[in-house]
């Protein structure tokens, strides 16, 4: 896909405004904020993406994967207080590398119409008052962005006319009551060493469960080599991801987490179901 375009695919779809944002087939980053520019030293297992986050949003991925990290010898407010991690820190804050990203991403017009979805996974040291502390942070920062779950009936094209410049959507894997919405259910083979044919046989089963009503759903398309670090294989992607009509694999799917996910086709792919899948819905 054309650099230039993948930024604003979502904008550019056929159709797409049809579908629900649980509807939707969308291109995920599997702990997103563990790549390998990331500001500090992580060992190679807990390295999964090549680029941050602000370049992952920018080639059209849609689901963030975060793991937060409470510091609590930073002081309150710090940018530094919430990091991002996989085993350890990556040095990525949640204020910095992904709330101030999304605010500079929305600068323009033309991407006002991409939904993103904040999948608040994973939570470490964490008290309540942490987690107070960590929701205020988020609606201060994009509080004027977030897409309510009460609203979570309404299609893209209804968002778009009655709640404009709505267009994140914070999942949080805790009970909350600022709106957010229930934790992504993500479905995942519960080992990190197993064959790509395994993997590929427990998507198999996991897609044919399903899904209740206007939840979130991802695949955990992601597993470790025997050398003990995140798997690259993108021909497998491609290939089981490939959108050719609405009979595709892919159809079976909605949020779909990759390692190295830059490196396949997955958001071309994803840009293609989705218009099936709304041409499906009429």
């Amino acid at each position: 896909m054309n650099a230039n375009f993948s930024d604003r695919w979502m904008n550019n779809t056929p159709g797409i405004y049809k579908l629900r944002i649980d509807e939707l087939i969308l291109p995920g980053t599997h702990d997103s904020g563990s790549d390998k520019e990331a500001p500090k030293m992580m060992l190679p297992n807990e390295i999964t993406q090549d680029v941050p986050i602000r370049d992952q949003i920018h080639r059209g991925f849609r689901v963030l994967d975060l793991r937060v990290e409470l510091f609590p010898d930073q002081p309150s407010r710090h940018p530094r207080r919430f990091q991002l991690y996989h085993f350890t820190s990556s040095g990525r804050t949640v204020a910095g590398d992904v709330l101030a990203v999304l605010n500079e991403f929305y600068t323009l017009p033309e991407r006002e119409n991409e939904v993103i979805i904040l999948n608040f996974h994973q939570f470490k040291n964490f008290t309540d008052a942490s987690h107070e502390e960590l929701h205020t942070l988020i609606n201060q920062m994009i509080g004027h962005r977030l897409i309510p779950y009460s609203q979570r009936h309404l299609t893209l094209a209804e968002l778009r006319q009655h709640l404009p410049g709505k267009n994140v959507v914070i999942s949080y894997n805790r009970q909350s009551g600022d709106g957010y919405w229930p934790g992504v259910e993500q479905q995942w083979i519960g080992e990190n060493y197993v064959s790509t044919s395994a993997l590929k046989a427990f998507m198999d089963e996991a897609s044919s469960r399903p899904k209740r009503p206007y939840a979130l759903r991802s695949i955990q398309c992601a597993k470790y080599t025997g050398f003990y670090v995140p798997d690259d294989f993108s021909d497998k992607v491609d290939l089981w991801f490939r959108s050719e009509d609405s009979n595709s694999y892919i159809q079976r799917f909605h949020i779909i987490n990759t390692d190295w996910s830059t490196r396949s086709n997955i958001v071309l792919n994803c840009m293609l179901a989705n218009q099936f899948r709304a041409l499906m819905k009429g």
